[in-house]
């Protein structure tokens, strides 16, 4: 979100139950009666009024109408890979009216602190990424190491500043190609194959952290997520397996139309239009309604927010079109849509030159002055607007898609834009389908209007969306779907999986069977989709429409006719599904029975399973923990597929197993609890141990040599206690011996090496000791061994015979046979070999 630190795009958000709080002096408190949903806006940093935009403080919130505030931004720092400031001085250096001098931090987050106190049931979090700030996420989530200083990181940074959550708006871990910001291209796109596998990762390790630091502080720390609602790039984030470590999450449910294309539509669209030139050739996408009926296939209605843009988008010299340029077309030569410019982009992004982006982007309260038919603005200035306005703004409603936008005939400019009416139909969507709540980007795009007629920064739809939540009563809906299931179980698995090719989705679904019997031939299996995807072809299988439910399609396949599937075996095939879509088959019943592992149409939970392991030693603990309501009679634990531990248990009980000197290397984990109806298989959770905890200490290495002889013994003293299995000799680099020793021996280990008739010149020795976790390296010695002076010297008057060796004018030779006499080296030819 934040395209140059202005323009975020959001994602959805989750139902929290705030706590009764009795109004006590000095404190404004926000309680569930007055906030049964969700309001969460995005405060921006840079709006501190020190700087060339107008100012909009933390004491400007209605903080009595919101229920979260996302600071943005914070952002990865790409070379510790913790979480850093995207403006220091903004968040904790700056002097602002009203700090509390009492804090050790000055800036927004000093007053952030300060308005909790009187505002108690207000969660604040630090929003890390948006569009400008997203860079670091690519790198960071690559690696275990990098993970793992950023999650530790970020809860030390919420605890130091006072912060209920954490906000990843990563834009975006997809693996649809140049999707993002085109600057950070260079760095994703060579990694887009894994940027989703590691952002699951990630998110699981955020939320182990989270959970760990809340239990230690008492607190309920928040991780929620901006996400995009765009089916070009939640293809490819496979089926949002992220979502089940989240709170909530917030659908960045605008930019559905822009500039970056020649297609004239709203910006945030409530529900699917046919009309709409850009999605005739899809499925309805491009509206909120799609957005949330994808979400729905991870999330209850209760765990999603809708997001709201305070800004708009809008083209010039449009043609064609509905009344007001809707749905007409305003494209360059290259295909890119003719942002509107100057008056009707004072929210413009900026390129790398400092110089204007067209795209129509401003604040509600500027459209509102325009449809106002104002000339004049106290703050042309301060947006560097130097043209005047031409024409007449006229505002049009869209009863389809129920959105707002305004038009000038005279510049054929046309702007997006959120109002009253198109903010009421929003909220009562929500109210209607049981919706956590809303999300804004950003706070300062709101209006209200000034005694001088004039609008400006306010609260005005915000508040219509407190008082309409207010007034309704109701909370979300916590239920992930109400369809009747059969209470008559059986133990099979499903096995799914496919690849999404926008706009298709080719998927590979596998039935085994665990029922003890064969499946016969014909058999039918039933499963809902989100509404979202439409299910083309199962091939070899007839589909049956059941119809919708809720939010939810169902269907039913036949299998063959001539084909069952025998106990313990299984049966694959392929299909393919129009758009992309959330969670997978669901809810599947195979010839009228459920699955096993649920009770009465209710899943029952496997363990939990949480690694305790901080910095990635090989000395760590598992901790599984058996549901309250668990029926498992057994606990088997797995590492790396094998049976480790398996012991009787009962519902609720918490099971702590401690490793230690593991070596280096990947541990995965999973746990079976085996209940009277079936085996329950936790999540697989794996260990990367980098930093191995029982290393081997260096070896004392000498020689005894008294003389300069080619004659001598190394010595090698393994010291008692040492984790060593393996020592190995070197000699100039070269493995001259090796030898396996005993690790944590009771006393030194000595191993000798003698080495004899060794040639002038130095030899360098050292040791290493060595096991699965690591090599320790004992100090070099040198040996200098001059040969010349251990031979006697040549006498010609003494007989040799063959093999004897003389020293001669600083050089060793060899006789070859008997001689007397012959001076060595006087022919090549001689009884004489020169050795060295």
């Amino acid at each position: 979100m934040g395209k140059s630190m202005k323009r975020l795009i959001p994602v959805v958000l989750m139902l929290v139950l705030f706590s009764f709080i009795i109004s006590m002096p000095a404190l404004a408190v926000n309680n569930a009666d007055d906030h049964p949903r969700r309001i969460i806006g995005y405060f921006t940093e840079w709006r501190h009024g020190q700087n060339d935009f107008p100012e909009y403080l933390v004491s400007d919130i209605s903080w009595d109408k919101v229920t979260h505030i996302n600071y943005a931004f914070a952002k990865v720092n790409q070379n510790t890979n913790e979480i850093d400031f995207c403006n220091k001085k903004a968040a904790i250096e700056m002097e602002f009216p009203g700090q509390d001098p009492s804090l050790s931090y000055k800036g927004h987050f000093n007053l952030l602190t300060k308005y909790k106190e009187q505002y108690p049931d207000v969660k604040t979090l630090i929003s890390v990424g948006g569009w400008a700030a997203s860079t670091g996420f690519y790198t960071m989530a690559e690696t275990a190491q990098g993970r793992e200083a950023f999650a530790n990181s970020a809860v030390e940074f919420l605890k130091k500043y006072n912060f209920d959550g954490l906000d990843i708006d990563y834009e975006y871990p997809t693996a649809t190609s140049k999707a993002g910001n085109p600057d950070d291209f260079d760095v994703a796109e060579p990694r887009r194959a894994t940027l989703f596998e590691n952002y699951v990762k990630l998110m699981k390790l955020l939320r182990e952290k989270l959970d760990k630091a809340g239990q230690e502080d008492g607190e309920d720390y928040l991780l929620t997520v901006a996400t995009p609602a765009s089916s070009w790039i939640l293809g490819g984030m496979q089926l949002g397996q992220y979502a089940q470590y989240l709170d909530y999450l917030n659908m960045m449910t605008y930019d559905f139309h822009g500039a970056w294309n020649g297609y004239v539509g709203h910006n945030s669209a409530l529900l699917p239009d046919a009309r709409d030139p850009e999605t005739a050739q899809l499925e309805p996408v491009l509206n909120i309604d799609w957005g949330y009926r994808y979400y729905r296939g991870v999330l209850p209605p209760s765990k999603i927010n809708v997001g709201i843009p305070y800004y708009s988008r809008g083209w010039r010299d449009v043609q064609g079109g509905l009344e007001g340029g809707l749905y007409g077309t305003a494209k360059n030569g290259d295909g890119t849509g003719k942002g509107a410019v100057g008056i009707d982009n004072i929210w413009h992004d900026l390129n790398k030159n400092g110089e204007e982006l067209p795209g129509g982007s401003n604040p509600l309260w500027h459209l509102q002055n325009l449809l106002a038919g104002r000339t004049e603005f106290s703050y042309t200035e301060a947006y560097g607007v130097t043209d005047t306005v031409e024409g007449t703004y006229k505002r049009y409603w869209d009863d389809v898609s129920k959105a707002s936008y305004i038009w000038n005939e005279k510049t054929d400019v046309f702007l997006s834009l959120e109002d009253k009416q198109s903010m009421k139909e929003k909220v009562n969507y929500v109210i209607d389908n049981g919706v956590g709540g809303i999300m804004m980007w950003e706070l300062a795009g709101d209006y209200d209007q000034k005694s001088n007629g004039e609008y400006y920064m306010g609260d005005t739809l915000t508040s219509l969306a407190y008082e309409l939540f207010k007034q309704d009563g109701t909370s979300a809906d916590d239920q992930m779907s109400d369809i009747e299931l059969p209470t008559e179980t059986k133990d099979f698995d499903i096995e799914f999986s496919g690849d999404y090719a926008h706009p298709n989705y080719t998927f590979t679904m596998k039935v085994v069977n665990n029922t003890g019997q064969e499946i016969a031939p014909g058999w039918t299996l039933a499963f809902d989709l989100p509404k979202t995807t439409t299910l083309k072809s199962a091939w070899g299988m007839d589909i049956k429409d059941l119809g919708e439910h809720g939010d939810f399609h169902r269907y039913k396949l036949v299998g063959p006719g001539w084909k069952g599937i025998p106990d313990g075996g299984s049966y694959s095939f392929q299909g393919m599904m129009k758009l992309c879509f959330s969670g997978g088959p669901q809810n599947l019943v195979l010839n009228d029975k459920y699955a096993s592992v649920n009770e009465v149409g209710q899943v029952e939970r496997s363990a939990d399973l949480v690694v305790n392991n901080e910095v990635n030693t090989g000395d760590y603990n598992l901790t599984i923990t058996v549901p309250d309501n668990s029926t498992a009679t057994t606990m088997k634990l797995y590492e790396d597929g094998a049976v480790i531990a398996e012991e009787s248990v009962t519902a609720g009980q918490v099971i702590t197993k401690e490793f230690t000197n593991q070596v280096k290397g990947n541990y995965e984990y999973k746990v079976d609890l085996v209940t009277a109806e079936g085996t329950l298989t936790s999540d697989p959770v794996t260990v990367e141990v980098v930093e191995a905890t029982n290393l081997p200490t260096a070896a004392q290495i000498a020689v005894d040599q008294a003389t300069n002889s080619g004659d001598y013994k190394i010595t090698v003293t393994v010291p008692a206690g040492n984790a060593a299995t393996l020592m190995e000799l070197y000699e100039d680099g070269t493995v001259v011996k090796s030898e396996a020793v005993t690790a944590d021996a009771a006393s030194d280990q000595i191993i000798e090496y003698q080495v004899t008739g060794q040639s002038s010149g130095d030899y360098n020795y050292y040791v290493d000791l060595s096991n699965a976790n690591g090599v320790a390296t004992s100090e070099t010695i040198t040996v200098t061994v001059d040969a010349a002076n251990e031979y006697p010297a040549w006498d010609p008057d003494k007989v040799y015979t063959g093999g004897e060796k003389v020293s001669y004018d600083g050089s060793v030779w060899k006789a070859k046979w008997w001689t007397q006499g012959d001076k060595p080296g006087s022919s090549q030819w001689g009884p004489w070999e020169l050795v060295q």
